[in-house]
């Protein structure tokens, strides 16, 4: 399998490089990166690659700091923690939901899939699609999508956020509809390297990426909750019915992400090549980062076996994590776990069985009561070895999804929805950001966007940006 994906990964980067015109082909008139031609499957590899680097890179880095899972202690992740980055810092990441490897190879998976009569393909690539772009938005809130790829407009609006949200909904139950109406017979997909390997028929590969997607279905109904209060909790609780249900099969599994039917992006063990993303940051730049002291705390107070599992102890065999204002508390502050979380081939968990139980919890909690939330909460908190808890509240619920989110870019979101847990903003300020600047280059390339002066300001009154889903301030 490992084999097969980097000589797909060489294939797709390769493509057209055969002309024969001198002045044509890599390096000249072709970009290596942003592969127009191909197959369905080598576009898909594409995908993977691209989004990889989204999900586990900057953003990521960004979640977790203003969440204080970690902090940033040096160079620019330290200006993340001070609130400070800028337009310029994320160009890059707000261009890359679009272009080589995003939305524009997403859609050539999807077209050249239909045209195959290949719904395995034309589903993942739908829910690909959903993925990626309701984390964008979630993140910048009202961005390009309904004329984003239209090649008769060169300036798309922004769509409204809740429209966003509708539309990522509506392409994953189009995901959905493809794959149930797949084919399931025979081996599976192998350009997929989330839920393909040797030992998985095509039924299981199937299955696994229409739960994925239901969990994924949870996530962003959750995202409306401000908004649309209990309705969106039943939305919610009806689309994690049908996720990610293939329990860990051992702790190992169920801390960091790695059971069955958890969706995870692939890794090889060569750095600037198919490494984890985290480990790749943190082998060169291992002391930008350290622990949080909200996160080391709380999992010292549960004794959870999670904080030797994300953090490596100092050197007097401690673990302690930096504040908001990057004091220690404690003795020295620990770095992320270098034995498992910052190997090069580590598949980074993304969408998993822990959060669909917690998105259950939190549902049930709401619209039902603590009891129906429990099993739930004790489900996860057994797996990862743990004792069950009797009774169970709101805030627990939500602190074990915030352990249980680790290096995910949506804990922010359950932050921004619930204010838990309670976090002390940067340097006494009012509030945690609620999102992040549009890129520079897009905004320099399209009048639509706006200047950050623009952009929708906090309930509060203080400076910080808020996008439509998330319109009031933590206290």
């Amino acid at each position: 399998m490992k084999r097969y994906a980097k000589a797909a990964v060489v294939l797709s980067l390769a493509i057209g490089a055969g002309c024969d015109d001198f002045i044509q082909g890599p390096g000249l008139t072709e970009n290596p990166n942003s592969p127009t031609g191909g197959t369905a499957a080598q576009q898909l590899i594409a995908v993977q690659a691209r989004m990889s680097t989204l999900l586990e890179g900057q953003l990521a880095r960004t979640a977790g700091i203003y969440t204080q899972q970690i902090i940033g202690s040096n160079n620019q992740q330290q200006t993340v923690s001070q609130y400070a980055y800028g337009e310029t810092d994320y160009s890059g990441f707000f261009s890359s939901f679009y272009v080589g490897g995003g939305l524009v190879a997403i859609r050539n998976v999807q077209s050249l899939a239909e045209a195959a009569g290949d719904g395995v393909l034309l589903g993942i690539g739908k829910v690909w699609e959903g993925l990626a772009m309701g984390t964008a938005t979630s993140i910048w809130g009202d961005i390009p999508y309904s004329e984003a790829l239209n090649p008769d407009i060169l300036t798309p609006k922004l769509d409204p956020q809740q429209e966003i949200y509708a539309a990522v909904q509506a392409v994953l139950d189009e995901g959905i509809a493809a794959l149930q109406g797949a084919t399931s017979a025979g081996n599976c997909e192998p350009s997929d390297l989330v839920y393909c390997s040797t030992t998985v028929p095509r039924a299981t590969q199937i299955s696994r990426w229409i739960a994925a997607a239901n969990t994924l279905k949870a996530r962003f109904y959750l995202d409306l909750v401000e908004r649309d209060g209990n309705a969106a909790y039943t939305q919610a609780l009806a689309a994690a019915n049908n996720g990610i249900m293939e329990a860990p099969a051992n702790a190992a599994q169920a801390i960091h992400g790695q059971a069955p039917g958890d969706f995870r992006t692939y890794h090889g063990s060569v750095q600037d090549v198919d490494g984890n993303i985290w480990a790749e940051f943190l082998t060169q730049r291992g002391g930008d980062i350290r622990a949080g002291n909200v996160l080391v705390q709380l999992l010292k107070d549960r004794a959870d076996p999670r904080l030797a599992a994300y953090f490596d102890p100092n050197a007097n065999g401690d673990y302690f994590g930096l504040d908001e204002n990057f004091d220690v508390v404690g003795g020295q502050a620990s770095e992320i776990d270098i034995a498992t979380r910052r190997q090069f081939p580590f598949d980074q968990p993304i969408v998993t069985w822990a959060e669909n139980q917690l998105i259950l919890a939190e549902a049930k909690f709401q619209l039902t009561g603590a009891a129906a939330a429990l099993p739930h909460v004790n489900a996860v908190r057994t797996a990862v070895g743990l004792a069950p808890l009797g009774t169970v509240t709101f805030a627990d619920v939500m602190y074990e999804k915030y352990i249980a989110m680790f290096q995910n870019i949506a804990v922010w979101s359950d932050y921004r929805r619930t204010c838990l847990p309670a976090l002390t903003p940067f340097g006494g300020g009012a509030e945690v950001p609620g999102r992040i600047p549009y890129g520079a280059a897009e905004r320099n390339a399209n009048p639509n966007i706006p200047l950050p002066s623009a952009y929708p300001a906090s309930t509060t009154g203080s400076s910080a940006l808020r996008n439509w889903n998330d319109p009031n301030a933590c206290p």
